[in-house]
């Protein structure tokens, strides 16, 4: 595999890391269905387990949120050792995944984002214009369901979180465990590629390891 091609994959592998932003913070109430971005300057860190396609192993991988410009708009980007995403400040929603050269790995179009405000048994279809590498306007559908409001334990503790899944036309399946109103960012993420995906077929989870709270 050419060094072009490993930082690409590298690249490729955050695209599940941006699709959407959450938070969590205590076990008592519902968190807030309304999204607040977490403070630029913040560093978390995730532990991240990896299977097939999305690589072998696990690794504490520290993200830091930070604002930036991107083709001309001001963006939330996620910094970590492998890349970044660009994602709208407001939602979240995930513009763009950069590889660690600083090239456009992927970028989808409008920003693929979770149906804010969240409520249980909601639902929400989006159509995106995708581009991956060299190949642009790539047809892609993602359908978001808010399954329900749960307590997660992650290393970092227990949270009560929105538990949202999507859905892609590739054969892509995440589920968030997102509370959007403490630190700005999910406790816990779990992505699968199928047998059939363009990529081939893997698994990621990510679980919140340490986050300063608001």
């Amino acid at each position: 595999m050419s060094p072009r091609s490993r930082s690409t994959r590298r690249a490729l592998v955050l695209a599940p890391l941006a699709a959407s932003l959450l938070a969590a913070a205590g076990c008592a109430s519902t968190p807030s269905p309304t999204y607040t971005h977490p403070a630029y300057g913040t560093t978390l860190v995730y532990r991240v387990t990896s299977t097939g396609s999305y690589g072998t192993g696990t690794a504490e991988v520290p993200m830091r949120v930070e604002e930036a410009s991107f083709e001309g708009r001001t963006v939330m980007r996620l910094a970590t050792p492998n890349g970044s995403v660009m994602s709208e400040p407001s939602t979240a929603g995930t513009i763009a995944v950069i590889d660690p050269a600083g090239r456009v790995a992927m970028r989808y179009e409008p920003p693929m984002s979770q149906p804010w405000p969240l409520a249980v048994g909601k639902t929400a279809t989006q159509d995106i214009s995708l581009t991956f590498g060299r190949n642009a306007g790539i047809p892609m559908t993602a359908k978001w369901t808010v399954e329900g409001v749960e307590d997660v334990t992650v290393p970092a503790g227990t949270f009560r979180a929105w538990r949202v899944s999507v859905v892609d036309s590739f054969g892509f399946r995440m589920t968030n465990w997102s509370v959007p109103d403490a630190i700005g960012m999910f406790a816990r993420r779990e992505s699968i590629r199928g047998a059939g995906h363009p990529q081939g077929e893997g698994t990621q989870t990510m679980e919140l390891v340490r986050a300063p709270v608001r």
